[in-house]
């Protein structure tokens, strides 16, 4: 019970952080020079994201499959052409079953 407690608590604790965060600064315009580089966070995190899912296995450094390589590639020229990250999702996963399901 007492752990259900603990866990419900933080829980609780960290969403009313994150609410208030966006109450105070949701109503309000931020300053350039904090809007320009916050542009960068969401590509940012995705690029980690996809960085250490590609390069890693097991929490190791590990080479990436043919098919893996293939999509993140894909998925690299199409948003470096387009601009647009969903396009570049909408890409390579089909890169990534076609090429796996010819090597396989």
């Amino acid at each position: 019970m007492t752990a259900w407690l603990v866990i419900v608590a933080v829980g609780l604790g960290t969403y009313a952080f994150r609410a208030t965060a966006f109450a105070v600064v949701g109503s309000r315009s931020l300053p350039t020079w904090t809007e320009r580089p916050l542009a960068y966070v969401g590509p940012a995190a995705l690029g980690a994201l996809v960085g250490a899912m590609l390069l890693t296995s097991n929490g190791r450094p590990d080479v990436p499959g043919l098919a893996e390589a293939a999509a993140a590639a894909a998925a690299f020229v199409t948003v470096h052409r387009t601009g647009n990250i969903a396009r570049g999702i909408l890409v390579a996963f089909p890169v990534l079953w076609l090429v796996a399901g010819l090597t396989s």
